[in-house]
């Protein structure tokens, strides 16, 4: 899963946000340098791994030892809330609206996306991302 504000090319040559998940709930940093080094097929795969609705850490780890350049970090793994951030609805305002029944509907990369642009504070990021979440659970 590719969302359109990820502004992907075809070679994914930054990182969507579904790679993002993977390496967060595997709990590796590795640097932007070092993930271009990866074959085509395994940015695709990471991607896959990260859009999954449980991210498969062995094979995130297994994949990225096919990086060059500088070696990945190893960090703590990423927790994915199970209940609504109330920075989250704070963050995404009254024009937004988003209730813990909603919450619960996103699939987990959709809600890792949202949870981590606010954490991040990219707020027309995340306005952005919601919009595109919520019109493609509306089709």
């Amino acid at each position: 899963m590719i969302y359109a504000f990820d502004g992907a090319d075809a070679e994914l040559s930054l990182l969507p946000m579904a790679s993002r998940r993977a390496l967060d709930v595997a709990g590796v940093k590795l640097s932007l340098a070092s993930y271009q080094t990866l074959q085509l097929s395994d940015r695709r795969e990471l991607v896959k791994l990260g859009a999954a609705d449980g991210v498969d850490v062995a094979a995130v780890r297994a994949l990225v030892s096919r990086a060059s350049g500088e070696p990945a970090k190893q960090l703590a793994a990423a927790v994915e809330p199970a209940d609504l951030p109330q920075a989250l609805v704070e963050a995404l305002g009254p024009e937004r609206p988003l209730s813990q029944l909603g919450w619960r509907a996103l699939s987990p990369l959709d809600r890792y996306v949202l949870d981590k642009l606010q954490r991040n504070g990219k707020t027309e990021r995340l306005r952005v991302a919601f919009d595109e979440i919520t019109a493609r659970e509306r089709e």
